[in-house]
């Protein structure tokens, strides 16, 4: 069991807007089932005593998606009047409720079953002197991704951008980091990658593979490609 756990659920969804030009994206159902969906049910496998949601693309329908739920351990971070990007969301949540570490994951991912085990395990295996420690797919287990790869792994679990010296490696979505990640970031609008960047340079950014096959659903086009074969 963790203590909280953060859903970014709060982005624009662009590029998914070629699928469905209404429904915003965490709301947008695949296997009849909402994005947002599969990230409740795995925090809710794993006992997650408080689950924290930020919105702002229209906001009002999550909020009645998630009160619909009537589950008393989701609390929603509002971000309707200014949107603050991935680590401006984390970063406020972590200051208005005093915490020091959290699990965080993207709204878009079709989490499995079996993922249940793996995020337990990242959780157990989070390295001390880490303070960000992200989930990682070979870039070859990963359908879907187009770009040349997000990260490189070095000794000691250490993480470098991808720079074609070795495996490219993706981030998969899910990520436990700590608020120290965010020392120096005086601003309220920016990007987790900044975050990212910065414990890079302190050699405090740390990954954890997961052993899996991964599914990326990050355009309207991979989207009507899965469904299209899920049939």
């Amino acid at each position: 069991m963790i203590d909280t756990a953060i859903i970014l659920a709060a982005g624009l969804g662009k590029r998914m807007r070629e699928f469905d030009p209404v429904i915003p994206k965490p709301l947008i159902k695949v296997k009849n089932k909402p994005f947002i969906q599969y990230a409740i049910d795995l925090l809710n496998e794993i006992r997650a005593k408080k689950i924290i949601i930020n919105v702002h693309y229209k906001s009002d329908e999550i909020l009645k998606f998630i009160k619909n739920l009537s589950q008393n351990n989701i609390i929603v971070s509002d971000e309707s009047d200014l949107l603050l990007d991935t680590g401006g969301g984390i970063k406020k949540i972590f200051d208005k409720y005093n915490i020091n570490k959290s699990l965080v994951l993207n709204s878009d991912v079709i989490w499995s079953d079996s993922d249940k085990e793996l995020i337990v395990d990242m959780i157990n295996s989070y390295p001390k002197e880490a303070e960000a420690f992200i989930g990682l797919v070979p870039k070859k287990n990963i359908r879907g991704f187009k770009g040349k790869g997000d990260f490189c792994i070095l000794k000691n679990n250490n993480l470098i951008r991808y720079d074609a010296s070795s495996e490219p490696y993706i981030y998969i979505g899910a990520q436990i980091i700590s608020k120290n990640a965010f020392n120096g970031i005086e601003k309220d609008v920016f990007s987790v990658n900044e975050a990212w960047n910065s414990c890079i340079n302190k050699k405090t950014l740390k990954g954890y593979q997961f052993n899996t096959n991964a599914l990326h659903l990050g355009t309207a086009e991979l989207l009507k490609e899965y469904l299209i074969d899920d049939k």
